[in-house]
């Protein structure tokens, strides 16, 4: 307690806190699994100020970013503990390499993945250190980069594996805010973990308020949208909008600027004089929003941002959990809007399948990342159950959506939730979409709906889409349903949204049924195709 209370300023531990720090100081493995500002550092940095307990030495962090590397050594430093960064753009190597080779030794030595892989000069002066028995322990920061179930996957970390097969008796400490159990059983392997004691936190983040919304229209419909969100509720406040492309976020931040919001884009194209101004700004309060890809994420840590906005749909439900957490951080409320497009979902498929992705993971690797995005679009179509329960389901933490209390979008409904099977309207969909296919006429998914609708548009009467024998078919059912049955056979694989090359070098979406499409069984003439339905209380859901 002496430690924490000088040391550190504080005045008890958190959760699990305590029991994380006697193992490391009894010299056991240690996997600590604890959300976003619970108090993770704390794990490792008490132990290596502390001279007592059976491990004795250099305490050596190994941290995937420049940037969380710096905040956390300077934070120390002006704590008066004895602590040395070495990096790429470290100038005084000669002087490092001195204090770690000499006494007294620095309490802790922060290094990035690459120059453990990479530094003949670190990995001799670790031999020794390792010899000399002055070796401490071994700490992996953001642990989750080393495994090819998460979207943050880094080649470098793959070589962290070789400190077990290098220094043996060295224990080793990994951490992370984002990781469910096929996660973390395969960082422990890859670290070659020897029963470590794991530690972990609820993932329940109670003040944040979780709300899927339908992208409709295009950019400047979302754009109007986000704007008057701002301006209602967050008015000056500082808040995160993701996207997934560098060129959105440049141009998502400029439209923002057009409309009197303070807001600037970052992305990891970006020089690094360019992103630490923006950073800074950021955290000063001079820009209020940051518009930026995943490339602004670990190691931000700025506790007043009111509210997290995803302009397009998260890669993975750790990433989006992950993202999210960066909201609310002082624990007073916070909002979390995510746009679900089933558009990004399919740009997000072409962006895993690249050459680059293709290579280096493999088939196998990219089946994973596939099967991540997919539980995203699952995530954002399930309009029945709690979503704070479904993001802790999936961290495998059990979870009463009573104690939801009506902060997210499905608790907050207050009418009528039914269920409806729809087996019959799938099949007249899918013949519907064959029916066009099969005679060469290229249609979108909306005219699809329409003319399932019984639309009577100008467009549908002149090319006789009125006639057809599946014209009509839905006018039954409420356009929400409607939209949610076109949604859930595109997820399925039922349809797909084919992207054609237009003369104005634009892209035309056309709506196509799958190939696959015999592989799903409501089409086989078994299994059914169910959806939730919602209407007004006091009203007859349809």
């Amino acid at each position: 307690m002496d430690k924490l209370n000088k040391v550190f300023g504080l005045p008890s531990f958190r959760t699990n806190q305590l029991e994380a720090i006697i193992a490391a100081l009894s010299g056991r493995d240690v996997f600590v699994l604890m959300p976003t500002g619970g108090g993770k550092s704390l794990c490792y940095q008490l132990p290596a100020v502390c001279k007592g307990g059976s491990t004795k030495g250099i305490t050596v962090v190994v941290s995937p970013l420049l940037s969380l590397m710096t905040n956390q050594v300077s934070s120390l430093r002006d704590k008066n503990v004895d602590v040395v960064l070495w990096n790429s753009e470290s100038t005084d190597v000669v002087e490092i390499m001195r204090r770690l080779r000499g006494n007294p030794k620095p309490s802790l030595l922060y290094v990035s993945p690459e120059k453990i892989k990479e530094s003949g000069s670190l990995h001799s002066i670790l031999t020794d250190l390792y010899r000399s028995n002055h070796l401490a322990r071994f700490v992996i920061d953001e642990a989750h980069c080393i495994s090819t179930w998460g979207q943050d996957f880094r080649e470098a970390y793959q070589c962290l594996g070789s400190l077990r097969d290098n220094y043996p008796s060295v224990p080793i400490m990994a951490l992370t805010a984002t990781a469910n159990q096929v996660m973390a059983d395969d960082i422990k392997r890859r670290l070659k973990l020897r029963d470590c004691e794991c530690f972990s936190q609820s993932f329940n983040r109670s003040n944040l308020n979780y709300f899927i919304l339908d992208k409709k229209g295009n950019l400047k419909g979302v754009i109007d949208d986000i704007c008057s969100f701002i301006s209602s509720k967050h008015r000056d406040e500082s808040g995160v909008i993701y996207c997934l492309a560098r060129a959105k976020c440049e141009k998502v931040a400029e439209e923002l600027r057009k409309k009197g919001i303070s807001a600037m884009h970052f992305h990891a194209g970006m020089a690094a004089d360019v992103k630490n101004e923006v950073l800074q700004d950021w955290q000063e309060g001079r820009v209020k929003i940051v518009v930026a890809t995943i490339a602004f994420g670990m190691g931000i840590d700025k506790p007043d941002v009111r509210f997290v906005i995803h302009y397009d749909l998260p890669k993975s439900l750790d990433g989006y959990y992950q993202e999210t957490g960066r909201a609310g951080r002082d624990g007073l409320p916070a909002d979390c809007i995510l746009y679900y497009s089933y558009r990004d979902y399919k740009l997000i498929l072409k962006m895993i399948n690249n050459p680059e992705n293709t290579e280096r993971l493999g088939r196998e690797g990219l089946a994973r990342l596939e099967a991540q995005a997919r539980n995203v679009v699952e995530f954002c179509l399930n309009q029945s159950d709690c979503r704070r329960l479904q993001l802790l389901q999936f961290f495998n933490e059990k979870f009463d959506p009573r104690l939801c209390r009506r902060q997210c979008d499905n608790c907050a409904y207050s009418g009528v939730v039914s269920q409806e099977d729809l087996t019959k309207e799938a099949k007249d969909v899918v013949a519907l979409v064959k029916h066009f296919q099969d005679r060469g006429e290229q249609v979108t998914l909306d005219h699809c709906r329409s003319v399932f609708k019984g639309a009577a548009t100008t467009i549908i009467r002149t090319k006789r889409h009125d006639q057809i024998t599946y014209y009509g078919k839905g006018k039954h059912l409420a356009n929400e349903l409607l939209e949610q049955l076109f949604k859930r056979l595109c997820l399925l694989g039922a349809t797909d949204e084919v992207s054609m090359p237009a003369p104005n070098g634009w892209h035309n979406y056309y709506f196509q049924v799958s190939p696959v499409l015999g592989t799903h069984t409501f089409f086989l003439g078994f299994g059914d195709l169910e959806l939730i339905t919602f209407c007004e209380a006091g009203t007859e859901c349809q």
